[in-house]
């Protein structure tokens, strides 16, 4: 054979081979997404005006790429190869740890405490939840906050090297302030600490299924209800994690899990645990639990849902506890590292009165915060969100709003706050309190354009 014929054979069989995944695409649709990871969408040649899309063959590029045939089994070799030859994470969301630990990468700033919340962050934070227990607890509720741990926080062994900052986590700092407010507080910290065994899975960056039970006996604990699901007994289950299946996405491994053997007597509207409102009910139970969770919510709701007779459980970040009535229970969990969501999404609920005396001896000045109306979900009130007229709150100092004649305290936050009032307080004008350069200050809502 020649070598021109041998040249041949190797450029049509090189052809063939790159021509796979294509055909591959072409035939079955292409690669399914892995984990958490969101495609590309299909292209379209015009734009909503009906323009001719100029960014159209790089769309068809990003969209093939996201889709070619045995991309998956692609990026899992390519992970594979560097993890065991240069011991480092192919995808920026997850950390390579020793042992086959898997660490989600956005936890690494509690980590080494490189991004500190500032301290009037943590006040408004704790402040949002002192103002949500109030509410709760006017309607004759009960309110409890607690913080699901990052996983690096809890079994850092297996961590790499990082360098850390000798200072608070922000999930102590705000416990510390939570505490100083009155703000019911479950520890699961503590809980996890005292536990003898490991409770959160090696590749993946939640609990597990004794982890969810010994969180949910320690909620039902601070609510006044006995209950021992961390006692079991449980049958061995398996678990493919989150964090392998971003970096491995093609591959097989699961790890060891545990499901509760005596199972659970609630019945659900929906079958996904990852729905963003699940309705239980159990005949069984006691009272009622409305629950704010995330996705450590995913293996903690069956546990809490078995113990109520009604239970809402919600994955909607802006808390609107409108259907709160005498002896149910408010539950909000959230994950350390999303301890800012705090300041980022507004509560929705009718602001609390204040005495007028709280804005006595106001001083005036020039600035004006800049005022827009949102409509709210609660029938008859409207949402006003504003800004502090290009001035810095003091770090422990509430926000009043007058509005209609009354003083209401707002929800504040680090560059501005949100009030939940009637319609016809909204409709007049607005003025805003808070302290500033150690004085009470008000300043004129003008509503923006």
């Amino acid at each position: 054979m020649s070598k021109k014929t041998v040249s041949l054979l190797f450029v049509g069989v090189f052809l063939l081979l790159c021509l796979i995944p294509s055909v591959g695409l072409l035939l079955t649709g292409g690669a399914k997404a892995g984990a958490n990871e969101v495609l590309a969408p299909k292209p379209s040649f015009t734009n909503r005006d009906g323009k001719v899309n100029p960014d159209v063959l790089a769309d068809w590029g990003d969209y093939v790429g996201d889709r070619f045939s045995l991309r998956q089994e692609c990026v899992t070799a390519w992970a594979r190869l560097n993890a065991a030859l240069f011991g480092v994470s192919v995808t920026d969301s997850v950390v390579l740890g020793s042992d086959g630990w898997l660490y989600y990468a956005p936890t690494l700033a509690d980590y080494t405490r490189s991004d500190p919340m500032t301290d009037r962050e943590l006040w408004c934070a704790a402040r949002t939840l002192r103002l949500l227990q109030e509410h709760a607890e006017d309607r004759g509720a009960a309110f409890l906050f607690t913080v699901a741990p990052n996983k690096n926080s809890l079994y850092e062994e297996n961590m790499p090297a990082r360098t850390r900052r000798d200072a608070p986590s922000n999930a102590e700092a705000l416990e510390a302030l939570l505490s100083e407010m009155g703000v019911n507080y479950v520890n699961l910290f503590a809980a996890f600490d005292r536990a003898a065994e490991t409770l959160y899975f090696r590749t993946d960056s939640h609990w597990n299924g004794k982890g969810a039970a010994l969180a949910a006996d320690a909620i039902l604990a601070a609510a006044g209800r006995e209950s021992g699901y961390c006692h079991g007994p449980f049958a061995d289950s398996s678990h493919r994690g989150d964090l392998y299946e971003m970096l491995y996405p093609a591959g097989k491994r699961t790890e060891p899990d545990f499901a509760y053997a005596p199972g659970f007597a609630f019945t659900a509207g929906t079958a996904n645990p990852d729905s963003i409102t699940i309705r239980t009910e159990n005949p069984a139970g006691e009272g009622r639990l409305l629950c704010y969770r995330d996705s450590f919510g995913r293996n903690l709701y069956p546990y809490l849902a078995d113990s109520f007779a009604e239970a809402t459980f919600s994955r909607k970040n802006d808390y609107a506890p409108e259907e709160l009535s005498p002896g149910d229970v408010m539950v909000v969990e959230l994950v350390e590292r999303n301890l800012r969501y705090l300041n980022v999404y507004a509560p929705t609920f009718p602001a609390p009165e204040r005495p007028d005396s709280l804005a006595d001896g106001a001083g005036e000045y020039r600035f004006e915060a800049e005022i827009t109306l949102a409509k709210s979900s609660l029938t008859g009130y409207t949402v006003l969100r504003g800004d502090y007229g290009g001035l810095e709150p003091e770090t422990d100092s509430p926000v009043y709003v007058s509005a209609g004649g009354t003083l209401y305290e707002a929800i504040p936050g680090p560059e501005g706050f949100s009030v939940c009032v009637p319609e016809e307080a909204a409709a007049g004008p607005v003025r805003v309190y808070f302290t500033w350069n150690r004085e009470l200050i008000a300043l004129d809502g003008v509503a923006a354009a």
